[in-house]
């Protein structure tokens, strides 16, 4: 369970967060009593849904098992949710943006029934959804209620749990890219974001054990660091604390898999290897010796990030891939999302610093050797 600092500063945010367990929450029920609550769920999450003791609830259901945040799927949310005054998700990354994206449109607030602890956008402002084909990032209202059963969350499947680890891990790389940033193009950092979200994955670090054997505390500390992560990108006034070069790389591919009309690969999943591409390039940049503006104080703040080896291995633990190639794409693919990565956000991470040396071709054969 979160710090009482955590959940106050939630609460500052008009956050609630509740732990309960059997599909009771009193206290959510009781701050929505006079409401007519929107259920959004899938195939998989409509169990949780109609377990849930709300009186009078509407359920939108989506029915697909892995549903894409698109115009269809954002647009029946908003149509069913003209008609309430409230939208809950029962589910993680597609719902409860989706959840988030139709509460925005309609005027009214959303909040989620957390059923695995797979992404961090529990508590984020941001609402993930794809647009003609695009993931863009639409600015939403923080969640007013974070839903958490432990035993749903230790019984989400493991792919689930390894995804949330991914994400959570790869906020290693993507504070040292904050860093970068800061040192080599004067980006402010928000001190208050970056120690959060760096407590957090250093908890999660530590309980990887209890996380692979799927016990509930363990769940349950990357489930708060999840949660923290999304504080953290609203103290932040953006998504700094949680996402850098690991998750453009993530975005990049995601874009490919919907173009092309495939299953997407989970996000953490993706972000775990996009996790092991950006340490790797903080390491070899300072074996190598390759001098910028403010190397010194970046390659310091690198030293944070645990070895690749330490990477892999706890990835492998958790019973995520450790290679792209395990994801079904292409070796032109690896090494075209690595080379254009960059240019899905206007951010500046260790990929960007990359191309504006003229690194790129260098350090992709190696890349392509150690992580396809």
């Amino acid at each position: 369970m979160v710090s009482e600092l955590v959940k106050n500063k939630l609460k500052q945010m008009g956050v609630a967060l509740e732990y309960a367990a059997g599909g009771a929450f009193p206290q959510f029920a009781a701050a929505h009593e006079n409401e007519r609550i929107l259920l959004l769920a899938d195939r998989n999450t409509r169990r949780y849904a109609e377990g849930l003791a709300i009186a009078g609830a509407k359920l939108c259901f989506i029915d697909e098992d892995e549903p894409v945040p698109d115009e269809r799927v954002c647009g029946k949310a908003v149509r069913e949710a003209d008609g309430c005054d409230y939208v809950l998700a029962a589910g993680s990354g597609t719902l409860n943006d989706t959840a988030k994206y139709a509460a925005l449109m309609t005027g009214k607030r959303s909040g989620v029934l957390a059923t695995a602890p797979s992404m961090d956008g529990y508590a984020s402002p941001v609402a993930a959804v794809m647009k003609n084909g695009f993931k863009v990032s639409e600015e939403a209202h923080v969640p007013s209620d974070i839903l958490v059963d432990p035993s749903i969350l230790a019984g989400a499947p493991q792919q689930m749990i390894a995804a949330g680890a991914g994400d959570i891990l790869g906020k290693y790389t993507c504070l040292t890219d904050w860093r970068l940033a800061q040192y080599h193009t004067g980006e402010a950092v928000n001190e208050e974001a970056f120690s959060d979200m760096l407590d957090a994955v250093q908890k999660v670090a530590a309980s990887v054990e209890e996380i692979a054997r799927r016990e509930e505390g363990g769940v349950e500390k990357l489930t708060d660091a999840l949660i923290i992560s999304g504080l953290a990108m609203a103290e932040a006034g953006n998504s700094r604390p949680a996402s850098g070069a690991e998750h453009h790389i993530s975005h990049y591919l995601e874009m490919w898999f919907v173009a092309q009309k495939k299953r997407v690969p989970l996000h953490g999943i993706k972000v775990g290897l996009g996790t092991l591409v950006s340490a790797y390039l903080y390491k070899a940049l300072e074996r190598d010796g390759v001098t910028f503006k403010g190397d010194e104080k970046t390659y310091l703040a690198a030293k944070a990030i645990p070895s690749v080896q330490k990477l892999r291995a706890t990835l492998q633990k958790l019973g995520a891939p450790v290679r792209f190639s395990a994801l079904g794409i292409s070796r032109g693919l690896f090494r075209e999302a690595v080379a254009k990565a960059h240019t899905v956000r206007p951010r500046y991470t260790v990929l960007t610093l990359l191309e504006e040396l003229g690194l790129t071709a260098r350090y992709l054969p190696q890349l392509e050797e150690l992580f396809y």
